[in-house]
């Protein structure tokens, strides 16, 4: 194999490692550990998210229901057309 082929499938490995696979909490939201904000208020946050940005989502509850002095409980999440799952959970 081509000395410069092999070079560049590595760059490109390595530059791709960091969003393949599941995410880790403290991961930022990307085109494949994807998490959206679609609503929050001060008593619970729904979230858009693919299976790999799950713990980013987990994260982002948190993080907000500490806003407001509260914890996070998971109240549970629907799947809808295409990949991603859309998750609720309430602030208490």
């Amino acid at each position: 194999m081509n000395l410069r082929v092999v070079v560049l499938l590595t760059v490109s490995a390595t530059a791709f490692s960091g969003c393949i696979g599941p995410a880790s909490r403290d991961s930022q939201p990307n085109a494949i550990q994807r998490a959206k904000i679609l609503s929050q208020n001060d008593f619970g946050i729904t979230i858009q998210h693919s299976e790999w940005g799950k713990p980013i989502a987990f994260r982002m509850a948190d993080e907000h229901c500490a806003t407001v002095k509260r914890a996070a409980v998971y109240r549970g999440g629907v799947m809808q057309l295409g990949p991603d799952m859309t998750s609720t959970w309430r602030c208490e």
